[in-house]
């Protein structure tokens, strides 16, 4: 199958996923003088996660392992998604002169029932489903390209794309462990999620091995995992604030191959109100990943201010509308079995939020969320991949509190 890609990043994760494991994603069919691509994934795993809060049964605001919301002492099953959702990606392009143009939409629906009362699902539920991608782009050989539309920002991308979560499902929660669109492999344990965003992006040609790339986003809103954290609403935040995205990465190919990367975010959190100042967020990230006779090692670390923790802008100011620091990062390592080619992997990280101006010394805000993966992907065909995953995943207040998430998955994904 042959590939007719405009822009790197143009096409689902999955096919991105799929093209570092040395297989193709899309199969092209030839309309008039367009070129129609169908390709995707279809994934899921039973999962079964214990959750051990802790023993004093306190909160941990914002903590992601099971049991520092949901403080009861519990065991959790679900036949589910993984981190990467399921995906039916259509992607057609049309070139003439040296001018490409085309259109790419995304379809992402999830395994799991939608009607869940205290994580189990019910009688007449349907699952979850979104378009995670829409967009038009278009570019010249000479001058680079152009994306208009929604596609995963470019703040944190490189690390979800290099998580091997991806395959499998990693993190659980109490946000995702009655089920949702997906989990939450390694975000928010090493990387902030990039996220889909309305962006308008330009992309560099690649200048043997070097690329750049530039977007503007949408006006992003401040959310709140934590009740002491401020939201949107309550900052008066203007609408009308744009976000600024960008990355420069160099790769290279050969006995020895890799990547190393660096990106930024920043945006202006504005107040429409004389009750608090207005704040900057501001982000910076910066990683690799080197493969050589089957080992791969993938190292990261991104630090801010007012980015907030998990996701952009979570839990990024305090009550008082000040912002808070935060950083974090994973290192992960593979071997992929010579002739069997099934990958052995782990996979360390942690995320930092620090306590705000206006913060007590003993609130429950969330500290630090880490975790340990250790993982088995064996490829049953080219395209199948039978899969095995252990999580241990920690969350630690600022005032002590803890709780824990022990979680096996087992499942398969499919890409086509």
């Amino acid at each position: 199958m042959k590939t007719g890609r405009i822009l790197a990043g143009s096409v689902p994760a999955a096919a991105l996923l799929l093209a570092s494991q040395g297989a193709s994603a899309f199969g092209t069919l030839s309309v008039g003088d367009w070129q129609v691509e169908f390709g995707g994934n279809v994934n899921a795993f039973l999962t079964h996660a214990k959750c051990d809060p802790d023993s004093n049964n306190g909160p941990i605001d914002g903590g992601l392992a099971c049991g520092s919301i949901n403080t009861s002492e519990r065991d959790v099953g679900s036949i589910r998604t993984g981190l990467l959702p399921s995906w039916f990606g259509f992607h057609a392009t049309q070139e003439k002169n040296g001018f490409k143009q085309g259109i790419t939409i995304g379809f992402q629906p999830g395994a799991d029932g939608g009607n869940q009362t205290n994580e189990l699902d019910g009688a007449l539920g349907l699952n979850s489903a979104n378009f995670r991608q829409v967009f038009v782009e278009f570019s010249g050989k000479d001058w680079g390209g152009f994306k208009i539309g929604r596609d995963l920002g470019l703040f944190g991308s490189d690390a979800i794309l290099s998580d091997m979560t991806l395959l499998g499902v990693g993190t659980v929660s109490d946000l995702t462990a009655g089920g949702g669109n997906t989990s939450l492999g390694r975000i928010g344990t090493g990387y902030i999620y990039a996220d889909w965003k309305g962006q308008i992006q330009y992309t560099s040609p690649d200048w043997s091995g070097f690329q750049f790339s530039l977007a503007v986003d949408d006006p992003w809103g401040l959310g709140a995992l934590s009740p002491t954290s401020m939201t949107s609403g309550a900052f008066q935040q203007s609408a009308d604030t744009y976000g600024f995205e960008g990355k420069l990465g160099y790769s290279w190919k050969g006995s020895v191959s890799g990547k190393i990367w660096a990106s930024g975010i920043w945006q202006s959190l504005d107040t429409e109100g004389d009750v608090f100042d207005s704040e900057d967020a501001t982000g910076f990230d910066i990683g690799g990943k080197i493969d050589v006779a089957g080992f791969e090692a993938v190292a990261y670390y991104y630090t801010g201010s007012g980015i907030g923790t998990t996701g952009f802008l979570l839990d990024a100011l305090d009550a008082g509308g000040d912002a808070r620091d935060s950083d974090g990062y994973y290192v992960q390592a593979s071997y992929k079995i010579p002739s069997v080619g099934t990958k052995l992997g782990v996979s360390w990280g942690q995320s930092n939020l620090d306590r705000g101006a206006n913060d007590a010394v003993d609130t429950n805000l969330v500290e630090k969320n880490e975790s340990i993966v250790l993982g088995v992907y064996h490829p049953l065909t080219d395209a199948l991949y039978l899969v095995g995953e252990f999580t241990k995943t920690q969350a630690t207040a600022h005032s002590g509190n803890e709780a824990e998430e022990s979680t096996f998955a087992f499942g398969a994904i499919l890409f086509y």
